[in-house]
């Protein structure tokens, strides 16, 4: 199951339109139909941050993962053992996308703190 198909299931389970779920993520509806349909293959590490938060999920969840049946032989014996392929994404994928949350949440702090001193100074 794609990203696509499994944002639109959780948001189909939170009995939220894709408008909805639109503008709780800051994009536009037709961005999102594009997502879940399919059309659009890329997907931002930002708005994915705000869906994964939003539906409290792992990012790992949105991985699309395939069941691989291994046939080994050996000396006319057949023998399978199965196992799971995560996309082919670079080894280092996870870190470094988890490195991009965590400055996007020390972001967001910063921009938090820099609107609390201009309020009091106002």
């Amino acid at each position: 199951m794609d990203i696509g198909t499994k944002i639109k299931n959780l948001r189909e389970d939170k009995n939220l339109s894709q408008s909805e779920l639109a503008f709780e993520l800051g994009i536009s509806q037709g961005t999102l139909h594009n997502i879940e349909s399919g059309n659009s293959k890329k997907v931002d590490f930002l708005l994915m941050d705000k869906v994964c938060q939003f539906f409290d999920k792992d990012f790992e969840y949105f991985l699309e993962t395939k069941v691989v049946n291994n046939i080994h032989e050996n000396n006319g014996q057949v023998s399978c053992e199965d196992f799971t392929i995560n996309n082919n994404f670079p080894e280092n994928f996870l870190e470094e996308f988890k490195k991009l949350v965590e400055q996007n949440h020390a972001n967001k702090k910063i921009i938090e703190d820099l609107k609390d001193k201009l309020k009091n100074k106002n």
